[in-house]
């Protein structure tokens, strides 16, 4: 069931997920794509690496929510419960629910305090070694799907800025057969070809084939960052991508972005958004370089 999410939520989210989505993305182009992540944060990525698979279908990234917030015990007796209701009662059930935690999961992303030193992650690690066996093992699990949900909406959003398509989109079309939508995939989350089982399949079923054309190709997307040159506004254009993501840039008038653009504690005069005729001119720019700018098409 896909639900698209209140407005209210869109700007919220946008609000308090810029701060740390543009942190990362400005990680990007100073490693000119390569070691997206800081060390301890990128390790925590390849150790959970199988999130790639929730791209094949977005509602398991909704599910993620869950089941960071509830536990698996707690999500399988929200899902007994669920089963028990019709179909409209469902629907109700699930807006509601989906309301309060999606709520949550974004107050709990915006609060978290992420260590930024070598010293400060041993600290965490030794917190969560002395909590008794079945919390830690919990907590870890929980940790486990909110670090999934992070990384898979943070690609998401940014495969929507550089292609203007979501992951969630070019997944299924790859695995339908479109290789162009394959190779646009690959070079936003290379971790696909490592746990995706058709991103895999589809790269030694070429090597097997002798295809150097389509894997020369891969190879290009692979070595190549996918980020042409530096994204000018970083911090705003993940602004506009977490609104796009949900669905809203286009159905709010210019006003209200800029006012959600000052709520993120966007500088105006550094993102150039000193007014309404300015968001406009950003906004006219950001959907040129989705088209143009963000990743090289060869």
């Amino acid at each position: 069931m896909k639900i698209k999410p209140p407005k209210d939520h869109a700007i919220r989210a946008a609000i308090k997920l810029t701060p740390q989505y543009a942190d990362w993305l400005c990680e990007i182009q100073n490693n000119k794509g390569h070691g997206l992540f800081p060390t301890e944060i990128s390790n925590i990525q390849k150790n959970l690496g199988s999130y790639v698979l929730m791209y094949d279908d977005e509602r398991k990234i909704g599910r993620a929510v869950f089941l960071s917030l509830l536990g698996d015990e707690g999500y399988k007796e929200w899902n007994s419960d669920l089963k028990k209701l019709t179909p409209d009662e469902q629907k109700a059930f699930v807006d509601e629910m989906s309301d309060v935690d999606e709520n949550e999961i974004i107050d709990t992303f915006s609060s978290l305090e992420i260590p930024s030193t070598a010293e400060e992650w041993q600290a965490a690690r030794d917190l969560n070694a002395n909590l008794p066996e079945d919390q830690r093992k919990q907590l870890e699990k929980q940790s486990a799907y909110f670090w999934c949900f992070v990384f898979a909406t943070f690609f998401n959003t940014f495969s929507l800025m550089i292609h203007g398509t979501k992951l969630t989109t070019l997944v299924p079309q790859a695995v339908a057969g479109d290789d162009d939508a394959y190779l646009k995939a690959i070079q936003i989350d290379r971790l696909l070809l490592l746990h995706y089982p058709y991103f895999r399949d589809r790269k030694f079923r070429a090597q097997d084939e002798g295809d150097t054309d389509f894997l020369n190709k891969i190879a290009y997307r692979e070595k190549n960052s996918f980020l042409r040159s530096k994204i000018r506004y970083p911090a705003l254009y993940m602004l506009f991508g977490i609104l796009d993501t949900y669905g809203w840039l286009n159905h709010m008038t210019h006003s209200e972005i800029l006012d959600i653009c000052d709520q993120a504690q966007l500088d105006r005069f550094q993102y150039r958004i000193e007014d309404v005729n300015c968001i406009t001119k950003r906004l006219k720019e950001y959907r040129n370089w989705q088209k143009t700018g963000g990743v090289s098409m060869h």
